[in-house]
């Protein structure tokens, strides 16, 4: 890695001056975005956000296609958009991805698609972004969802069809590395067609993408991440929607999605030194004779009806039925299981097959001071058959069935001008039965057992309007989710039965306070949070198998602050930013008092975004965005020691520069430039790892150019 700190830091001095103006304009820095009345589809959020009392984003799809002429990356796009949100990885995988300290729950058109079971962390690899209409972004949890929700969750809700009775969209597209082209080209090919026929819609598309190798800033080939590799991978996708309305207040919907990505081996990682910061190297292999190419394939399903002035009452009732079929192959491991001498070697993998049904119902309510105020009821209901085998058969994790539903109430009144309070209770019944099982790491059996959890998690907020512009906000709520106990029992060290186990659900609570401006071309706010849990996981080396990880728990406490500001007072400038910092601590020895530092997976370094935007011509602008992720240095002592997720990451700098043309009517024209000064740093992922193995370089300066025509 270059050491020229002199070309360092004028990469640095560009970059700030570049965007002093926005720094200049904002208290502090985020995306321009509309947060008040939004049409409620897939999502059971109020009709206005602003009356929720806590912090939420609403990404709509052109934001989205802004950062999407920069990267295709969906993880960096949402890192670029969402305060406190973690930074991309660079890879498949996105354990690392973090909201206040925990792994937020991911929705498709609110369908479930993060693993309750088996955490295999590909949520932001299993649907084409060119599919999203709006992304909705809630920081806490609610008893909007349940299980896994103590982040907060992401939910993407999906296009329908265009007005008329037909719209074709074609879009071809390629990126490639500026620092060495000739093994870096990504081509990629859309196909859309909406339309609307009296009353029914519908929407096709499907897309095509392939990338090569990625290249760092010296133009060294990066390797891949074992097991999460995007270099060397073919990315298919199939999206289809249709839907019907009739007598002025019905509605049937019914939407598929399929995506696949296909990861060829053509090189393996040369490890680093943590150490001495000597990055990973890539050198040209072929697979192993029993290895099979990496892959991470999800079909999602829905139905959905949805009826308007229920029995002339005003409600609105949504019931949904929904099914996913998920399937991933990891790396391949060599002596593994060295207990097993006929068998050592292994390749991991994961099957989920889930369905189950929603149900809403929202009833306004018009009586004395509860005029204005609404209440939202209803159910969910989730069958989850999760199977953890290696790919030649034989049982890597425990098989696991879960049965789980869960009542929900959420109520929002206006006692009184400009108060709305909210509140809300959710209960969690889960069954979850485990087949019997035999480790490969120790040839231990686990014996099967009906587990069962219990929890009923609440939520309370008010939101002042001190004035139209100026409204203030407080929120107590609660999240709860199940152990995953695969990862626990894997290498059980002795038999156990687990009739006998008694296991404890997580529960966390979040408190969160903040305000929010609203004047005229300015939007800002700023939110403090705390979120503590009962036993929240860490990772550390199991000193018995020095390539795997064995799960801690303990209490722990998560804090920070967040904000965001945008300004479009200027003619034709759009300017803005985000902040977010946290810090986030566990009580290891359960003596009350939180004095070990969370892990990097858990804890991002702080995080600064800055953007200013000029719109040239009706349909055109260009865009300047930056970024700095900061230090994080929590483990000293474990430098080295390949202590899971006790790295030291380093901060750097990184800028974006993209142009949006008209062509004509009909056409859309996207030339994009990521890390526009070729900054040289490692990912947070690779640093915050500290493994010899996940050491890699970020990607150097890369082009995207993106051509679309509506016909």
């Amino acid at each position: 890695m270059s050491n020229d700190k002199g070309r360092h830091n004028a990469r640095r001095f560009v970059i700030g001056s570049t965007l002093a103006a926005a720094a200049a304009l904002l208290p502090a820095a985020a995306p321009a975005q509309e947060v008040g009345e939004i049409i409620v589809s897939a999502s059971r959020l109020p009709a206005s956000v602003e009356t929720m009392p806590q912090s939420v984003d609403i990404l709509e799809a052109e934001a989205l296609q802004k950062q999407l002429a920069v990267t295709a990356d969906l993880e960096q796009v949402l890192g670029n958009l969402v305060p406190g949100l973690s930074r991309s990885s660079n890879s498949s995988i996105n354990t690392y991805t973090s909201l206040r300290g925990r792994k937020p729950v991911f929705l498709i058109d609110g369908v479930p698609i993060t693993s309750t079971l088996n955490d295999v962390g590909r949520e932001l690899r299993l649907i084409d972004p060119d599919t999203i209409a709006r992304i909705e972004v809630v920081r806490g949890s609610s008893a909007l969802y349940g299980n896994s929700a103590g982040a907060g969750f992401i939910n993407y809700i999906t296009k329908s069809g265009e007005p008329g009775p037909l719209a074709l969209k074609t879009e071809v597209g390629a990126g490639a590395s500026l620092t060495q082209f000739g093994d870096s080209l990504r081509p990629s090919v859309r196909q859309s067609a909406s339309g609307t026929l009296g009353a029914f819609d519908y929407r096709l598309q499907g897309s095509y993408e392939e990338t090569n190798s990625f290249f760092d800033a010296d133009g060294d080939r990066i390797p891949p991440i074992e097991g999460a590799a995007l270099q060397d991978s073919t990315f298919r996708s199939f999206f289809g929607k249709a839907g019907y309305e009739w007598g002025g207040n019905h509605r049937l919907e019914g939407s598929l999605s399929y995506f696949k990505q296909k990861a060829k081996l053509l090189y393996r990682v040369v490890n680093g030194n943590v150490v001495n910061r000597i990055k990973a190297t890539a050198v040209q292999t072929t697979p192993f004779p029993d290895e099979v190419p990496q892959k991470h394939e999800n079909l999602t399903g829905s139905l959905v009806y949805t009826a308007a002035d229920l029995f002339d009452s005003g409600s609105t009732l949504r019931a949904q039925l929904y099914m996913q079929d998920s399937k991933s192959i990891f790396q391949y491991a060599r002596n593994r299981f060295p207990l097993v001498p006929s068998m050592p070697h292994g390749q991991s993998a994961n099957d989920t097959r889930k369905w189950g049904s929603r149900l809403d119902v929202t009833t306004p309510l018009d009586t004395g001071f509860l005029a204005g105020g609404q209440v939202l009821w209803g159910i969910d209901y989730v069958h989850d058959r999760t199977e953890i085998p290696l790919v030649d058969g034989r049982d890597f994790g425990l098989p696991q069935t879960l049965d789980s539903y869960a009542p929900f109430l959420q109520v929002q009144i206006e006692p009184v001008e400009g108060l709305t309070l909210s509140g809300g209770v959710r209960h969690e019944r889960s069954s979850l039965k485990i087949d019997d099982f035999q480790s490969l790491f120790t040839l231990k059996r686990v014996t099967d057992g009906d587990l069962e959890y219990r929890a009923t998690p609440v939520n309370v907020g008010a939101v002042y309007e001190v004035t139209p512009l100026f409204d203030v906000f407080a929120g107590y709520s609660q999240g709860f989710e199940t152990q995953q106990l695969s990862f626990t029992f894997r290498a059980t060290p002795v038999d156990i039965s687990l009739a006998q186990f008694k296991p404890k659900p997580n529960l966390i609570d979040n408190y969160e306070a903040g305000v929010r401006v609203h004047g005229d071309g300015f939007d800002a706010s700023a939110a403090v949070f705390q979120v503590e849990s009962t036993n929240g996981v860490s990772y550390v080396l199991d000193p018995r198998f020095p390539t795997d990880a064995q799960a801690v728990r303990a209490p722990d406490k998560v804090y920070g602050y967040e904000l965001t500001a945008s300004f479009t007072g200027i003619e034709d400038w759009t300017l803005g930013g985000t902040f977010a910092w946290m810090e986030g601590k566990s009580d290891t020895n359960n003596d009350g008092s939180f004095e070990t530092p969370l892990q990097n997976r858990r804890i991002p370094p702080e995080k600064l975004t800055l953007y200013a935007e000029y719109a040239f011509a009706p349909g055109s602008f260009i865009r300047l965005q930056g970024l700095y992720s900061g230090d994080r240095n929590k483990f000293p002592n474990s430098i080295g020691t390949n202590r899971f997720h006790e790295g030291k990451v380093t901060s750097y700098v990184e800028a974006d520069l993209s142009a949006t043309f008209r062509v004509l009517e009909t056409g859309q024209l996207s030339i994009g430039i990521n890390n526009l000064f070729n900054e040289e740093h490692f990912t947070n992922y690779a640093e915050g790892n500290n493994r010899n193995e996940s050491l890699v370089m970020a990607q150097g300066r890369n082009a995207f150019v993106r051509f679309s025509v509506t016909y």
